[in-house]
């Protein structure tokens, strides 16, 4: 007969064991396991009219990545992959109407595309991503408008990250 205490100890034996076949390496990464571990963010093309704009970007996404710490962000010349993209349209809609549009949905889109330099191979990409943000027409216009703009670049950038994180899902 087993008495309690040798039992206690198998199933601790056991259950130590299972742990440990159990911690093999598991990343939802795109970078994780392909040994990306750098990237360059040239500046992105534009071909809309807001001038200006792929600049903002660019900043925005070498800010994001720097801060997130995943990826090292280097020269094109020292990367593992290159992230890059053209800025294709900027749009302006009524949103809200009262006697007059009240506020406008500004929207940007982005064809973007994350490339393994070292087996130069696309890891993802997507075309005409969109980010958008909603101003207020009402009081001073450009300024909320930029601030539109920016909402918009906020939420490129953010998608692009998560993106290149989990491998474009």
């Amino acid at each position: 007969m087993i008495r309690p205490v040798e039992q206690v100890k198998s199933a601790l034996l056991i259950g130590c064991f299972a742990i440990c076949l159990g911690c093999g390496y598991y990343s939802t990464s795109a970078t994780g396991g392909g040994g990306i571990r750098s990237l360059a963010i040239p500046l992105m093309e534009n071909e809309s009219l807001e001038s200006d704009i792929h600049q903002a970007l660019t900043d925005s996404l070498i800010k994001a990545f720097v801060f997130d710490g995943q990826l090292r962000v280097v020269g094109e010349d020292r990367a593992d992959a290159v992230l890059q993209g053209t800025v294709v349209e900027v749009e302006e809609r009524p949103f809200t109407y009262g006697n007059e549009s009240d506020q406008y949905q500004i929207s940007v889109f982005l064809d973007v595309m994350f490339y393994d330099i070292q087996n130069k191979q696309v890891i993802w990409e997507e075309k005409r991503l969109r980010g958008y943000g909603v101003y207020n027409a009402q009081t001073q216009r450009e300024e909320a408008r930029s601030e539109g703009i920016a909402a918009a670049i906020r939420i490129l950038t953010r998608d692009v990250v998560d993106r290149t994180q989990v491998g474009g899902w």
